[in-house]
């Protein structure tokens, strides 16, 4: 059976600024000495230090009167602690120890703040109160009878009296486990109503969201397929646009290739002028010589004077278009076809060049019939 095996009382009430310790002995055990003696205080320190707060069960009109009186003016590091040791070998008391220590404390006069340990681990005022309930020890179960209790109780109803038996007895401490536990269970059932409508939202939420995740990767699918065809176009686009750029090469080597054919045709038609034109100037000197026939051959002269003329402006002309034909090297297909055609016309003016060449050299021979020199080439 639990009970008290050790009080050790410092700064209590009567019990001075010194620890004072009372060992008891398991049963019966009585206290005597005289009037103001201290007797009952040992008592009010139990009731302390089990946790009783209220100061007219202490016998004290306030906290503060708890403290001991002394000749020191500094209230403030005044202290009074008051532990209870129980005998707990019947592990009584659930706690996995022989003795179970129950210590109070309060400090400063001011405050009055109490702090309660348990073997000497900080706990709180309710963690000693159901501790003590386990083993119907608590200070309000008249397991402490004071002065004038036992009147009292004489002078109670049947009503008040059961109850007081059922405090005894323990059964209202269930009692008020009971109620706390219904109280906690609408507590619980009143949180867990908010948490199904919360989770109805959280569920509409999922729902919305699940939409906006399915929209969104539509979106994802719909604009990677739209890449890809623009992808495709681009590739297809570029290479038309490589083919393009091959052709339009391969055409301009071409254009290159006839300008050449062209610009040696042209140096070959300058070369023949020039020498027509040093023919000419034999031909003048010769024709000096000649006066029986300068009339005729002057004649004959002003008709080789402007077939000369007219193949120098011929072949400025030509020299003129192939100015233009290298300013306009990228030309369509309308510029090239009217290149064609104008390469064609120069083909002929050059045959009908050739032709009146061969004439003028006919008519050097007619004139080296008639006697007059030949020109020098």
């Amino acid at each position: 059976m639990v009970y008290i095996k050790k009080l050790d009382v410092f700064g209590f009430k009567s019990f001075g600024s010194k620890n004072i310790s009372l060992n008891f002995q398991k049963g019966l055990i009585a206290v005597t000495g005289p009037n103001g003696s201290g007797k009952s205080n040992i008592l009010d320190a139990i009731i302390f230090a089990l946790g009783e707060n209220s100061p007219k069960a202490l016998r004290v009109d306030k906290f503060q009167s708890l403290f001991h009186d002394s000749s020191s003016n500094d209230n403030s590091h005044k202290i009074v602690k008051v532990s209870v040791t129980f005998d707990n070998e019947d592990r009584g008391i659930p706690v996995d120890d022989n003795l179970v220590t129950i210590t109070r404390e309060m400090s400063g006069v001011n405050t009055g703040e109490s702090q309660y340990y348990l073997n000497k681990k900080k706990v709180s005022r309710n963690n000693i109160l159901e501790l003590l309930e386990i083993v119907v020890a608590s200070p309000n179960k008249l397991n402490i009878v004071q002065q004038g209790m036992i009147t009292r109780i004489s002078e109670l109803n049947s009503d008040e009296r059961r109850k007081i038996i059922e405090d005894i007895v323990g059964l209202s401490y269930f009692d008020e486990k009971k109620d706390q536990a219904y109280k906690q269970l609408e507590e619980s059932d009143r949180r867990l109503e908010i948490a199904l409508a919360k989770m109805d939202e959280v569920r509409k939420r999922i729902d919305e969201l699940e939409e906006e995740r399915n929209d969104q990767h539509r979106y994802l699918q719909i604009e990677s397929e739209i890449n890809r065809l623009k992808a495709i176009k681009l590739s297809g686009s570029l290479n038309n646009l490589t083919k393009k750029i091959s052709e339009f090469s391969e055409e301009q080597k071409f254009k290159e290739i006839k300008s050449q054919e062209v610009s040696k045709k042209l140096e070959e038609v300058t070369t023949q002028t020039e020498n027509l034109s040093q023919e000419k100037k034999q031909f003048l000197v010769q024709a000096n010589s000649a006066s029986s026939e300068r009339i005729k051959n002057e004649k004959r002269l002003s008709t080789v004077a402007y077939e000369y003329e007219r193949n120098r402006a011929t072949i400025k002309e030509v020299e003129h278009y192939f100015d233009q034909l290298n300013q306009k090297e990228k030309t369509n297909e309308i510029e090239q076809k009217t290149f064609r055609e104008k390469e064609i016309e120069l083909n002929n003016q050059l045959k009908d060049i050739e032709s009146k060449i061969k004439i003028d050299e006919e008519t050097q021979n007619e004139l080296r019939k008639i006697g007059i020199p030949q020109l020098n080439t």
